[in-house]
């Protein structure tokens, strides 16, 4: 009899939790810092909406980085320890590497050379909803648009062209007016600054009432998104 070892996942979202864990704590401590002024030694403020930023360019990349380790697992076979697994319409693929072609459709697939197509939450869902009759992957449709805005603010951390800088001026504006169209960004303003500026809306009323930052209502979100696809 042949035993086919168990491929676990668990640990894949319990590694992401612990990155949204550290990017937490990485921005508390930042903004707890002293203010450098000329008159007091301190942190200069635009370098902490800069570490901000940075934490949130390595969230956006552990979400994503997530999202392709569960669904080639799940695709592979994977069962979490409570005993959940997606049902495939068709069957399981034997091993990772297996589940890496089946995915990326190139029977060449190498995971150093070649990438799936994780950035396009859209991707993600259509390519569950095709190979199983049952996933956890449809709450990614339900965020769609606060996660399409992270890519936005992601980028224009990452870059600055101005296809970049438009994106992001569309999705800050989303976020601070109720009329996105009606008036202009203040002046230099960058991902940081709203990234430390309160919810008004979008995120759930919770999230609003108790003051929540965008960084941390992003990061709440990926942590119950985690949850709800390892389950």
């Amino acid at each position: 009899m042949i035993l086919t070892r168990r491929i676990a996942v668990d640990h894949v979202r319990d590694n992401f939790i612990r990155e949204i864990q550290t990017a937490r704590k990485l921005v508390q401590s930042i903004h707890a810092l002293p203010r450098y002024s000329p008159k007091s030694q301190g942190i200069h403020p635009s370098h902490v909406l800069q570490v901000a930023e940075l934490a949130f360019m390595g969230l956006v990349a552990s979400w994503e980085e997530f999202l392709e380790g569960t669904l080639v697992r799940y695709v592979a076979n994977a069962t979490t320890n409570s005993g959940y697994k997606p049902t495939a319409k068709i069957g399981y693929s034997a091993t990772l590497s297996d589940a890496y072609v089946v995915l990326s459709q190139n029977p060449n697939y190498d995971p150093a050379k070649h990438y799936l197509k994780v950035t396009d939450y859209q991707w993600v869902v259509k390519t569950a909803d095709f190979l199983f009759s049952v996933h956890p992957y449809s709450c990614i449709s339900n965020q769609l648009n606060l996660l399409k805005y992270a890519i936005s603010i992601r980028n224009r951390v990452a870059h600055a062209s101005d296809k970049c800088r438009k994106d992001f001026v569309l999705v800050a504006k989303q976020f601070k007016f109720a009329a996105p169209n009606a008036q202009p960004l203040p002046q230099g303003f960058t991902p940081g600054k709203l990234l430390f500026e309160n919810v008004q809306r979008h995120f759930p009323q919770q999230c609003i009432q108790r003051q929540t930052t965008h960084f941390e209502a992003y990061a709440s979100l990926y942590e119950v998104l985690a949850r709800q696809i390892v389950p």
